[in-house]
């Protein structure tokens, strides 16, 4: 390698990874995909290896492109503090924060507190990503996750949030209109409403199997919302926690004294990252979101 890679194609380079695709690469950055092309092929060419395998579908890193990542992030982390500190905005919190979660505590928990943050910090924007299967940090999908998997491997920042109670649940009509309840060992009579484990959700998700080994299911989804709104037209029991099930008072609680099974809920984030202030505020953000509802979340 006769001179050293330019720190544009890096940046290139980080899009394409997280995005994956020329196209959305180049409307993140503003360049027409021609170019973005261009950078990578330059890129590969001064590093001697090939960073992508490209196949119709999108990109995907190869060895080398993952090997590549942490290093290319350092760079950027770096020149973003840079430009915090000596363009004198160190005090000023603006740019993009991207945060992933799981659904429902994205829609119902953080979206919702976020009018004060933005009130106090105008020019800060929060990017989330609120779905049943975590999005990456590796490849920098989100920057701040909130997760019930936290990363075992990484340079990463890595924080228990809380314990997550599972409590059973059901709409008044269904619980009318067949067998009581009255012990645990009823359940088995009833049917069920839970996600589909098809590999698109976490395993972590599998908490009804761990209630009754064999449950009969009315109804599956992906979506933690959708199974929430089953059970609430009659579909079954459903297992869900607090910040879930109590947005509305549609559903019972079959057994409100008596959490069914506990999650711990985590946040993690590049090390680097949370050196930058915006990052910091919003990480600062969500730990704080915990502690104003003792009536969702165990510390």
């Amino acid at each position: 390698m006769n001179e050293l890679p330019e720190w544009n194609d890096l940046g290139v380079f980080l899009a394409v990874a997280r995005l994956g695709t020329i196209s959305l690469a180049g409307e993140r950055l503003g360049m027409e995909h021609s170019t973005v092309s261009r950078r990578i092929d330059r890129l590969e060419a001064k590093l001697g290896v090939v960073l992508f395998d490209r196949r119709r579908s999108g990109y995907s890193l190869t060895d080398a492109g993952r090997v590549l990542i942490p290093h290319a992030e350092a760079m950027e982390n770096a020149l973003l503090a840079a430009v915090e500190e000596s363009s004198g905005k160190a005090e000023t919190i603006e740019g993009s924060v991207r945060v992933g979660t799981p659904e429902a505590f994205g829609i119902n928990v953080l979206a919702t507190s976020l009018v004060p943050l933005r009130q106090k910090h105008p020019r800060l924007h929060i990017e989330l990503m609120a779905q049943p299967q975590f999005p990456s940090l590796v490849t920098r999908e989100v920057e701040i996750l909130v997760t019930l998997d936290p990363p075992e491997m990484g340079r990463y920042k890595v924080a228990r949030l809380a314990e997550v109670d599972y409590f059973l649940y059901c709409s008044p009509s269904y619980r009318d209109s067949h067998p009581p309840i009255w012990q645990l060992s009823d359940v088995i009579q009833h049917e069920f409403v839970d996600y589909i484990h098809n590999g698109a959700v976490t395993d972590r998700y599998r908490v009804l199997e761990e209630l009754t080994p064999n449950p009969k299911r009315s109804f599956t989804a992906t979506s933690v919302l959708a199974q929430r709104a089953a059970a609430a037209a009659g579909m079954g029991l459903v297992l869900l926690t607090p910040y879930v099930a109590l947005q509305s008072t549609d559903l019972i609680s079959i057994f409100p004294d008596q959490p069914l099974m506990t999650r711990s809920l985590w946040i993690a984030a590049p090390e680097d990252l949370l050196k930058i202030k915006r990052h910091r505020l919003v990480w600062d953000h969500i730990r704080t979101l915990i502690d104003q509802h003792p009536n969702l979340f165990r510390k």
